[in-house]
């Protein structure tokens, strides 16, 4: 009898941690998640914390990218379980139908513009084509502040931005902080921050649909516990730390 019940348990187990969740990211967007070319390995920030967050959960991530639709379609549709907002929270997302996490990240927007270029301050940047990444900044106020001067295109993909920039097709770029850090990185001295970060929204969140609820709650209590035991900050200064980006 014994051993019946330990099997039981056993067996249990496994199955309860063989349970998948479907997590929904972008394709591309470093530092935050990135699919390999030649696999369906997904890494990046929020892929690491996700896969935490998964494992304490006694649950197998399966990371599964946004749809063209939206991240709020893929839960509509039940292609994703839950997923990590490319669009800080504002009031214009929150509804009666999805529930959110509490902010993994602060969510700040960023002007970048070629360090040849004689743009150096936000004063410099009126009357400019202005390339900005859909998924952050599509209803974003900073819009609405600069729109009288500029004309702004939108890109869905980060690298295009980039290379717009470079090819001189925009003559800046609005995207996350983060992303703009990164791509100072990767591109050398090829382009330079504009300005301050910019506030926007209250953070990224995770969401799922409301009927989720309860296990929004777990994941909240996670992220604290996260915070508390330091594993949180680990994976910061991996992708954000001054190791990482020293200036």
């Amino acid at each position: 009898m014994k051993l019946i019940v330990f099997i039981i348990l056993f067996v249990s187990n496994i199955v309860a941690f063989s349970e998948s969740l479907k997590v929904g990211v972008l394709q591309f967007a470093p530092p935050f998640s990135s699919k390999s070319d030649t696999t369906n390995h997904y890494h990046g920030f929020v892929v690491d914390l996700m896969n935490i967050i998964c494992q304490r959960l006694h649950y197998q991530c399966e990371f599964v990218s946004i749809p063209k639709s939206g991240e709020f379609d893929g839960l509509d549709k039940g292609i994703l379980d839950v997923t990590f907002t490319p669009s800080p929270i504002t009031t214009s997302l929150l509804s009666d139908k999805y529930v959110f996490s509490l902010p993994y990240l602060a969510s700040h927007g960023q002007f970048l513009a070629l360090a040849s270029d004689s743009i150096n301050t936000t004063a410099d940047i009126q009357h400019k084509k202005i390339g900005y990444f859909k998924f952050i900044f599509a209803e974003s106020e900073i819009l609405n502040k600069y729109n009288p001067s500029n004309t702004f295109i939108e890109y869905t993909d980060p690298a295009e931005l980039l290379n717009a920039l470079i090819a001189k097709t925009i003559d800046l770029i609005l995207i996350n902080h983060y992303a703009a850090k990164y791509m100072i990185n990767m591109s050398g001295t090829k382009v330079k921050l504009i300005g301050d970060k910019i506030p926007i929204g209250s953070g990224y969140g995770i969401i799922t649909l409301k009927r989720n609820t309860e296990l929004i709650n777990k994941i909240n209590n996670i992220l604290l516990n996260m915070e508390k035991d330091g594993s949180y900050l680990k994976i910061y200064n991996e992708y954000f730390g001054r190791n990482t980006y020293p200036n």
